[in-house]
């Protein structure tokens, strides 16, 4: 995958009727129009999990929604599944054949489990890789800057199979380049080439953006939430500080010799505008995309 930077489209919800799918499809097909750099959409698996790990699904199927898009906008789409969720391992086996053979879907992201403690019914996150790897599949991998002992989980990823990863939100660099440099140099200590490293922001234009992706998880120092909430436009503001963080990522990893590229999200519908203006701020900018 030679991809630059992809962009990250949520799927309509299960009970949006067909004319407000359409809207939606729409919608994001003009903000793509007017986005010449993007090659690649990332649709994700939009999953609920209870206490008891089961998961409830309340957007509409990833590939089904993924495939209206390439209909209209002729572009090629990733999707994602959340592996440990499908009732056994030829249960995934036989989705991830359904998705290349029926839906024409070549590149996927296999997701891991959420609660370590479970017992999940699903394959784990190599086990997924080494099925997908015999089938000759595209697949990459969650990146999570912050989790303990992230390098070590990447490099047995990459081991299995996995071509790329695709990282959580970020906002803050630190640990981003922390555990990139780890990984470059246990790659080359175990003489395994690198995976490329597909780097997520999303602009957030209000507080309940800002509650909503401290839920999701991301890393969000108190510094940049103080900044964004002191700010006249928290929009803009967003898309200045991924722009600074972005920015000192290459700078710190310009030595190091790992493939880098971009998904761009906007988390929710009504940032899809302003996601859109970072996608183009950085291509303008000339910000570096391998």
């Amino acid at each position: 995958m030679n991809n630059g930077m992809i962009f990250e489209v949520i799927p309509s919800t299960k009970t949006a009727s067909e004319s407000y799918t359409k809207k939606v499809l729409d919608r994001i097909a003009d903000a793509l129009n007017d986005m010449g750099n993007i090659d690649m959409l990332n649709i994700p698996e939009i999953v609920e999990e209870n206490h008891f790990g089961l998961p409830y699904y309340r957007n509409t199927d990833n590939r089904e929604f993924g495939a209206m898009l390439r209909e209209i906008c002729n572009k090629a789409i990733m999707v994602n599944t959340v592996a440990v969720h499908h009732s056994s391992k030829g249960s995934f086996e036989q989705w991830l054949d359904e998705s290349i053979n029926n839906y024409k879907i070549k590149n996927f992201v296999f997701v891991g489990q959420k609660i370590n403690s479970f017992k999940y019914p699903g394959p784990s996150i190599v086990e997924a890789n080494l099925i997908a790897k015999n089938k000759n599949a595209n697949f990459g991998n969650i990146f999570i800057p912050d989790r303990v002992n992230e390098a070590y989980r990447l490099i047995s990823k990459t081991a299995s199979g996995c071509n790329f990863f695709t990282s959580q939100v970020l906002f803050e660099p630190e640990n981003v380049i922390r555990v990139i440099k780890e990984y470059s140099m246990k790659c080359a200590e175990s003489g395994i080439k690198p995976s490329k490293f597909f780097l997520s922001f999303s602009p957030l234009s209000n507080l309940e953006d800002i509650t909503f992706i401290k839920w999701l998880g991301t890393e969000i120092s108190e510094k940049t939430e103080q900044r964004l909430k002191a700010a006249q436009d928290i929009g803009n503001e967003s898309v200045k500080i991924i722009i600074e963080a972005l920015n000192k990522i290459y700078d710190s990893l310009d030595m190091v010799k790992i493939p880098l590229g971009l998904n761009i999200e906007y988390i929710s519908l009504h940032n899809l505008e302003l996601s859109k203006n970072l996608a183009n701020k950085i291509c303008d900018s000339g910000l570096l995309i391998s």
